[in-house]
């Protein structure tokens, strides 16, 4: 007889907690499903297992990130704790409980084969530059024919339905002035009083940007000043500083526009007075994302979860990438608090009726 769904999670601790890659390995392999580890770079791997179904002309991806931030100021971090409905451990909310949930549903599709093809994918990097889902989509989605019908990202959303979030773009500015001793600043080029024209311009952009129409859902765009470094010391001119800013994007906002700001704020530090150099780039960019209206997912998870509410997720995810590769994809998980925070929990409750939703979901294609 199967163990009951609360009691699989409960035995299984090592499931809940951490970032243990091999443990859920060995979950899928004592289900006799053929797993595949891939390797994406040092110490960064994806884990992925197909349930074939009845029909393997369709499939359903489900998807998790192995992955959890820092344990810093943690007392034992990786030792599961039941306090009444709550789990507590870094990793159990944000998102290991999620993933159990994965190998649980695996667990009864093996036994009762599902109506179509369960994709199983466990990706690395989430919390940092999704190196694991950027893989999974350019190297190994890419082959499945035909594409999964949509995706479903067990983030935690407090059992609603996940439809969109605000995509990013990292953004820095270098200022290259000449150092001088204090006393003789005619010998010197300040690199840091330039970045109150830097800090000046963006303001004005996030004031032109509050002065847009809101997204329905994700209101405005936004920006803020992320790190500002430059000098060496109280009696020398610096001659070189730095100013990294992220901007917060919408759906439908451009590319040149998001370059436009950029050269705005360029431009306003090349024209304060002095003979600095300035360099501006951008550093890194991760796409918005909404899922269509009439996306089939997103009906059948209503259907199966007609309670739920639509909503926006304050943070950004890895289904942006599987929306942008064409594949409809919505993000449902747990209640629970602290997600990157020293006193993380979920709720075993919750997780059990995640379970249940979405084997009902299933099991109605």
């Amino acid at each position: 007889m199967a163990p009951a769904p609360c009691d699989f999670l409960l035995c299984h601790p090592a499931l809940l907690v951490g970032g243990l890659l091999i443990a859920r390995q060995h979950r899928l392999d004592a289900l006799k499903l053929r797993s595949q580890i891939q390797t994406i770079a040092p110490d960064r791997n994806n884990l992925i297992a197909v349930v074939s179904g009845t029909n393997s002309a369709k499939s359903l991806l489900l998807n998790g990130h192995l992955d959890t931030v820092g344990v810093a100021g943690m007392d034992d971090p990786f030792r599961l704790r039941q306090e009444g409905d709550r789990l507590y451990g870094r990793g159990a909310y944000d998102m290991k409980g999620s993933l159990a949930v994965m190998l649980l549903l695996a667990e009864y599709f093996t036994r009762h084969p599902p109506p179509l093809d369960i994709l199983l994918t466990f990706v690395a990097d989430e919390e940092d530059k999704s190196l694991g889902m950027d893989y999974l989509v350019e190297k190994w989605l890419c082959d499945i024919s035909p594409p999964p019908l949509g995706a479903i990202f067990l983030e935690p959303t407090e059992e609603n339905i996940g439809v969109c979030h605000k995509g990013f773009t990292w953004y820095e500015m270098e200022i290259i002035g000449r150092a001088s001793h204090g006393s003789r600043p005619e010998e010197g080029i300040d690199a840091i009083l330039p970045l109150r024209s830097a800090l000046n311009e963006l303001n004005k952009v996030q004031a032109d940007l509050l002065n847009c129409k809101p997204d329905p859902l994700l209101g405005h765009g936004t920006l803020h000043s992320s790190i500002i470094a430059g000098g060496t010391e109280l009696s020398v001119i610096a001659g070189h500083s730095r100013l990294q800013w992220e901007r917060r994007t919408l759906p439908g906002e451009s590319r040149q526009d998001l370059d436009l700001e950029l050269a705005r704020t360029v431009c306003a530090v090349e024209n304060h007075p002095g003979k600095h150099e300035v360099k501006g780039r951008k550093l890194f960019q991760r796409p918005s994302y909404r899922v269509p209206d009439d996306a089939e997912i997103l009906s059948r998870l209503q259907k199966a979860s007609p309670q739920s509410s639509l909503a926006r997720l304050s943070f950004w995810t890895d289904a942006a990438l599987a929306g942008k590769a064409g594949i409809p994809s919505v993000l449902f998980g747990p209640i629970g608090h602290g997600a990157h925070a020293l006193d993380e929990w979920v709720s075993l409750n919750s997780l059990l009726k995640v379970y249940e939703t979405l084997k009902r979901l299933i099991l109605d294609f």
